[in-house]
């Protein structure tokens, strides 16, 4: 009597339709076509129930485990490929996912990188949801382009649910294409997952390298002319927080280092701040107090709080609340340009080079591992700086 090409359950020789579990007996899959190979070598063989990716490469059995499948390829050549790359390089984690080998990933890597970093890295994966569940041996450079393509153009802003949002007048509401840093940070995150990957034997080649970003437009950045830091130094007394944009133009902080600052930064011996991050010759680096701000420095230490700078109940500020709720409402009041907190620290390195300061100086106090990366990002000379240097000419 034959049987079920599914279930294996006894059926009648004329019957269309299998009465256990319901199998068509016409669309039966065709036995596979097998590539013989030496025993215990894996296999490669195709089935005809796979239209785009028929040829599929399996690993051998051994040691009571069964075989795995390695993938589904559009060819056989493509496949038997797989399975000698597989041979050369064996792995436990054949069928590892993006999610199990980012969980895997971040428990090393997140141990010797800072908060900041981590949620950095924490927002980039949250825009790989469309490839979370792929096998990381079949994620291909073109699935990851196509998520930093979606991120560079401007698209439809979606909700939780990921519905379109619409505003009250019924339009689509859109989202802006995303920096060009953001997506810097995304490539780098798969390249790391990637690099991770090569050490354990799960890939041969790091496929994020290959990702195209667009053309970065050097956008060139301000930093405070002396006029505007005239405007500032008058409004304090008179407008809150002016004081503290004074004094991060005069000390050179990142606005994370400046608000990070303790009371145990302060050395009232020699009048100098230490403090400072983000590189190995940023961190604790020393920065002597200008005599400028030092009644402000006094002021603040007065307070006792946590930090050198901090809220009214003597707490630090994250550097969103200082920016959002102190700092640009400060510049406004005074009738200042809305540059960034960065720009203070722009406007230190510029000042500090019209003044004559020693290149060495100005690379120690603003913390950069060489002076190119000061001198081509940081100091701005203005016309009047560049005219008196060409009068110096003979």
């Amino acid at each position: 009597m034959p049987t079920c090409t599914k279930c294996s359950h006894d059926i009648q020789p004329d019957s269309k339709f299998c009465p256990l579990c319901g199998q068509n007996q016409k669309k039966a899959v065709r036995k596979r076509r097998e590539i013989k190979r030496e025993n215990g070598t894996g296999s490669v063989y195709k089935r005809d129930d796979l239209k785009r990716r028929p040829w599929v490469a399996a690993t051998p059995a051994k040691d009571n485990l069964p075989a795995q499948i390695i993938g589904r390829y559009a060819t056989a050549q493509e496949a038997k490929d797989a399975l000698d790359d597989y041979r050369r390089n064996p792995t436990t984690k054949l069928n590892i996912t993006l999610t199990e080998l980012f969980a895997e990933w971040k428990e090393i890597a997140y141990r010797n990188i800072s908060k900041q970093t981590q949620d950095n890295y924490n927002a980039c994966w949250q825009k790989l949801t469309t490839i979370y569940d792929i096998k990381f041996r079949e994620l291909r450079t073109g699935q990851m382009q196509k998520i930093i393509d979606y991120y560079a153009h401007e698209r439809p802003k979606l909700s939780s649910k990921g519905e379109p949002l619409y505003s009250i007048d019924d339009k689509p509401i859109i989202s802006p294409p995303m920096s060009d840093s953001t997506l810097q940070k995304i490539k780098a995150l798969l390249t790391q997952l990637f690099d991770y990957a090569a050490e354990n034997d799960i890939v041969t080649k790091n496929y994020a390298s290959f990702l195209v970003l667009r053309k970065t437009v050097k956008i060139k950045k301000n930093c405070f002319t002396e006029l505007e830091l005239q405007k500032i130094e008058k409004a304090i007394g008179t407008t809150p927080w002016a004081d503290t944009i004074f004094m991060m133009c005069y000390t050179g902080f990142r606005i994370s280092e400046f608000l990070e600052l303790t009371p145990f930064s302060y050395n009232a011996d020699h009048n100098t701040l230490t403090g400072g991050k983000k590189t190995e010759a940023g961190t604790d680096r020393l920065v002597p107090v200008h005599p400028k701000i030092e009644s402000l420095l006094t002021a603040w230490l007065a307070l006792t709080g946590e930090t050198i700078i901090c809220d009214e109940n003597g707490k630090p500020m994250t550097a969103d609340h200082f920016r959002k709720q102190c700092y640009y409402p400060a510049l406004e009041t005074i009738g200042v340009r809305k540059l960034s907190p960065h720009a203070t620290r722009h406007t230190f390195a510029t000042r500090l080079a019209a003044a004559g300061a020693r290149t060495e100086d100005i690379q120690a106090l603003a913390g950069h591992e060489d002076y190119e990366m000061t001198a081509n990002t940081y100091i701005h000379q203005d016309e009047k700086a560049l005219r008196a240097a060409i009068l110096k000419l003979m």
